[in-house]
């Protein structure tokens, strides 16, 4: 038992934020499924919308696969912006969502985040915005208090498409910063400076309708230690809702991997310095009594609820709408086409395009749970085991003691936490009890 679990074992070390293990393994941590046959797709798909949904609280992601730029760093990069592709677009993600309004399943229970994202959605006109979000507005049940979240950038997201959004009934919006530094920024491919980005920021805040969150990224080409605290500090002097910290994400093969290589930029913070960079962020931010909302979220006052991302990853519902969504339902997940031509034949076809379909085993619920409790940095196991009648702490201890062991993390009254070492590692050790669940689990299957 304990030698099959050592490839998940962490390195035993004076320095385990450095040195736990060699690399991030996921960006998200996943749950491995049986993936349905081609032509069991839609007709899974379309079962479920004829069925009741359960009692989790409920999500609805809408995916705009368009951007007006390319910025170096970004894997989520699919189409370049163009107005007439744009309406044609808006439209059969119009006719998407009439298809589905009145499904048992999406009628029949409110919905309690909706979040555009992307690409780039603040990319579309003010007319768009506005016309997509009423449809949304008209054709989902919303709960009184869902959070409404647009995501987007600064360049041409101007007051005709804030006031758009704000009009339609947004009250979030999640704002790609990156860095506040001009040179970083534009060098990864952002089109304003500093002053025009904080600009922006005062006036969206002068509305004074709608959460302001931003995202940051530590470990970016040209970003150094001062920078990167800066950034921060800068967030805070904003006064802002919330705030992202984010890990640099070096895709394989993706751009910023290839400037680099040609050596036409330089090469990004290393994995230690990204390291002290998180925990220099973790620093100023609990120094400043921000709100913790999750591993890599921040909040301050009584805006901001970071709804969307704390429900998916817990057991939740997520609708998935647009070319390129993902969603899950129940037990399933579900991938919607990133080809433009495949999505709207489809939906010529009066068909949701689908194209990968996976059933998740009987246990993702505990798998779930589990993540939400990694996320937040308070595991119940002991709660997890009564509720679930399995034994965690037996399954997982050849992990939790050598976790324990590397200082990684730690148990207080039955919850699994984990140290500063730890949360920077979270993802591995979330993705390496999945793997290790789901073992055991295969091997009583096959016994």
């Amino acid at each position: 038992m304990v030698s099959k679990a050592q490839k998940y074992f962490a390195k035993v070390t004076k320095n385990p934020l450095h040195l736990a293990f060699d690399k991030k393994i996921t960006v998200h941590p996943f749950i491995k499924g049986l993936p349905l046959k081609p032509n069991e797709i839609q007709d899974t798909w379309q079962r479920l919308m004829y069925t009741l949904p359960s009692s989790f609280k409920r999500a609805a992601y809408f995916h705009i696969p368009f951007c007006e730029t390319y910025c170096l760093y970004c894997g989520f990069y699919r189409y370049a912006y163009h107005e007439k592709e744009a309406e044609k677009y808006v439209e059969y993600l119009i006719q998407e969502l009439k298809m589905a309004a009145d499904m048992p399943y999406v009628s029949a229970a409110p919905i309690h985040a909706v979040y555009l994202g992307g690409g780039t959605p603040t990319a579309l006109s003010a007319n768009l915005l506005f016309k997509l979000l009423c449809a949304i507005k008209q054709y989902l049940p919303l709960a009184n208090d869902c959070e409404w979240t647009v995501e987007g950038r600064f360049y041409n997201f101007d007051e005709e498409k804030i006031k758009a959004c704000l009009e339609a009934g947004v009250n979030r919006f999640s704002l790609g910063v990156q860095s506040f530094d001009t040179q970083v920024r534009q060098k990864m491919g952002r089109k304003l400076n500093k002053e025009k980005v904080i600009e922006r920021l005062k006036y969206l805040k002068t509305t004074d309708q709608a959460a302001i969150v931003i995202d940051l990224i530590y470990g970016l080409p040209y970003q150094s230690m001062a920078i990167w605290e800066k950034d921060i500090q800068t967030w805070l002097d904003l006064e802002l809702d919330g705030v992202d910290l984010y890990e640099l994400i070096i895709y394989q093969g993706g751009a910023l991997e290839k400037a680099v290589n040609a050596k036409l930029i330089p090469p990004p913070a290393d994995l230690a310095k990204r390291a002290e960079m998180f925990v220099l962020g973790k620093k100023i931010l609990e120094k400043a009594h921000a709100r913790r909302l999750s591993q890599t979220h921040w909040g301050y006052g009584y805006r901001e609820r970071n709804v969307y991302n704390l429900l998916v990853k817990q057991p939740s519902i997520c609708l998935p709408f647009g070319c390129g969504a993902a969603g899950w339902i129940e037990d399933y997940f579900f991938y919607i086409t990133d080809d433009l031509k495949h999505y709207y034949q489809s939906l010529d076809e009066c068909q949701k395009p689908l194209v990968i379909g996976i059933q998740y085993p009987p246990y993702w619920l505990l798998l779930k749970e589990i993540e939400s409790g990694i996320e937040q940095n308070a595991c119940p196991l002991s709660k997890l085991s009564q509720k679930y009648e399995i034994d965690l702490l037996k399954i997982f201890y050849p992990l939790l003691i050598q976790w324990e062991e590397a200082g990684l993390i730690y148990f207080e009254n039955g919850w699994l936490k984990l140290t500063p070492a730890g949360e920077f590692w979270h993802v591995n050790l979330c993705q390496f009890l999945f793997n290790w669940f789901q073992e055991i689990k295969e091997k009583e299957d096959e016994g």
